[in-house]
């Protein structure tokens, strides 16, 4: 039997979701309600005329399409007054700014001289200014931004300064230098090895263009010296490096430092409230119940998607806790949610264990704690059951 697949899908119920987990207006919440229900009979009617279960549909499309079809839409505030700015969640960019943005880095990575650090740091500034001005001219509130706009939004604000602009070129040069020893590509011989500090999902990826490779590092690395960026390298091209030495130096205070500022100057979103859930009412339960009030608390925020691996993730780096959001149904108990959110502190408070240059996460002594949580079996039975839908 084919696989019927529906774009759009998991894209729509992210938006429904950031619109419900706060107050709404009541004619917003009616538009919500029709756009859910027309969705809804869409997708019933293509499964239909296509022959196709529901259940056959690709596991996050089958898991939105059970979303929104468990959706309780009168469980949700509504605010008397509507929002000053009509934006929705996570729907503003700036045109042309991830080219610009792109260009922007290839600039810095080839730029030798003085003349041309003091024009591109010139552009840094104005561009920096252009969008605070628009964000204020209309309104624009951090989470109605994108992502990406975000992350570009707070590089430009932090680099706008001049020490963290004079901290980049250094680390631009040292890496350079470390990257072009380190690179056992045949093109490295024609070609020029341009290094890019900037938003990254991961922590490096390297790419090959006709006239250059281009290696991409998360911008918190600039703080790298040339040991780490070393081990980045031999990663990168000889698939050896020390893991363990790159892992700690991202959870750093010098690393968390600069990931914490950047994110600063792009605009906090606070996630923590789903639609039945509130991650960070969750984090005060566990908190008090299983850490005496000694943990600082991570950023929380809710899965992107629905993830068809995890139900939970915790970033070391940028001490933050994901919760997938499929857990964020009405059918899921409370202690189940609070489960995930102890399960990734125990990450956070036992950190990393290495054997042989592997991350080992759940140890026996993790384990050990793991089972302290006093509804263990009852989440245990309600995630294995959620299992089963993948």
């Amino acid at each position: 039997m084919r696989r019927l697949r529906i774009s759009g899908l998991v894209r729509f119920v992210k938006r429904v979701r950031q619109e419900l987990a706060g107050p709404v207006s009541a004619e917003r919440l009616a538009q919500l309600r029709r756009q859910i229900d027309e969705n809804i009979g869409a997708i019933e009617q293509i499964a239909r005329d296509e022959g196709v279960p529901i259940q056959s549909l690709p596991l996050p499309s089958r898991k939105a399409y059970l979303f929104l079809k468990g959706l309780d839409l009168s469980t949700v505030a509504t605010e008397t007054t509507p929002s000053a700015s009509s934006f929705p969640p996570e729907s503003v960019s700036f045109r042309g700014l991830q080219s610009y943005f792109d260009g922007l880095l290839s600039r810095l990575a080839r730029s030798n001289n003085p003349s041309q650090w003091e024009e591109v740091h010139g552009q840094i500034v104005s561009s920096s200014e252009n969008i605070e001005n628009e964000i204020k001219a209309k309104n624009i509130r951090p989470e109605q931004l994108k992502r990406q706009a975000r992350e570009m939004r707070g590089w430009l604000a932090y680099f706008s300064e001049r020490e963290n602009f004079e901290e980049y070129r250094s680390a631009v040069e040292r890496a350079g230098r470390v990257f072009r020893e380190a690179c056992t590509w045949p093109a490295a011989k024609s070609v020029a090895i341009l290094v890019h500090f900037g938003p990254l999902p991961g922590m490096y990826r390297v790419r090959g263009h006709s006239d250059a490779i281009v290696v991409h590092l998360a911008t918190p690395m600039i703080c790298f010296d040339e040991a780490l960026l070393r081990s980045v390298a031999d990663m990168a091209f000889k698939k050896g490096g020390d893991r363990k030495l790159m892992h700690e130096a991202a959870g750093s205070e010098p690393y968390r430092k600069i990931a914490s500022a950047i994110d600063l100057l792009g605009g906090v979103v606070a996630q923590t409230r789903g639609i039945h859930h509130d991650l960070a009412a969750s984090f005060d339960r566990v908190h008090a119940a299983y850490c005496n009030g000694s943990m600082s608390r991570p950023h929380l925020v809710w899965s992107r998607t629905f993830a068809a691996r995890k139900f939970g993730h915790y970033d070391h780096a940028h001490d933050t806790v994901m919760v997938n959001m499929v857990l964020d149904r009405k059918t899921v108990p409370e202690f189940t949610v609070d489960f995930i959110v102890y399960h990734e502190l125990l990450h956070k408070q036992l950190g990393i264990t290495w054997q042989s240059n592997r991350m080992a996460a759940h140890t026996p002594e993790f384990r050990e704690k793991e089972r302290e949580f006093k509804q263990y079996d009852q989440a245990k039975a309600v995630l294995r059951k959620l299992a089963t839908e993948r």
